[in-house]
């Protein structure tokens, strides 16, 4: 068993060969393509992860208008509405990334920091979010089969798939050291 959205399987091809017209690049050129297929599915694991924290916020606003305290509603506390604002700040953030990854990979860019950066903002904001959505909901944001629970658990694996977050961050420094090195020369 893994907590994770989707299931995982292991694949084991033994024996299989390809026809030549079906091959998929050039001959010695797949860790190529398998890379810049990635950046492919960082930008949807963003998405993704996206989703996740829009659902966490939404869970959060209901909350914070629904639970009643000290003669009022948990949202007419300052503190709720400062995390609201950083929850929704956060999430308009990462979604600009996603979609600057998106647009630039229709544009037939080269989109490898970008999908990089749009993965590490969207599933690192993505748990911050949810995070922050337990702590509204209280005692209840940790019981089985509440959203926010669930959604707790399932984030982490985003935050490893198609390369976890240190991944992520190694790629945009090398980029950004390789794009100040060809300025200098």
């Amino acid at each position: 068993d893994v907590i994770a959205p989707h299931p995982v399987a292991r694949l084991r091809f033994s024996q299989c060969r390809v026809p030549l017209s079906q091959r998929v690049g050039e001959a010695g050129e797949g860790f190529k393509v398998a890379m810049r297929t990635l950046d492919v599915f960082r930008t949807s694991v963003a998405a993704a992860s996206l989703g996740f924290a829009r659902r966490a916020l939404d869970e959060a606003l209901a909350r914070a208008s629904s639970r009643k305290m000290f003669g009022g509603v948990l949202g007419d506390f300052q503190l709720t509405q400062a995390k609201l604002a950083q929850m929704a700040t956060t999430i308009d953030s990462a979604a600009l990334l996603t979609y600057r990854a998106a647009w630039q990979r229709d544009q037939g860019r080269n989109v490898t920091r970008a999908a990089a950066m749009a993965k590490l903002a969207a599933t690192e904001g993505a748990q911050q979010v949810i995070d922050a959505a337990v702590q509204i909901w209280g005692g209840l944001g940790v019981v089985s089969e509440q959203p926010v629970e669930r959604l707790y658990r399932e984030i982490r694996a985003l935050r490893i798939y198609e390369g976890a977050t240190e991944v992520q961050q190694l790629i945009i420094g090398r980029d950004l050291l390789r794009e100040q090195a060809a300025a200098r020369a």
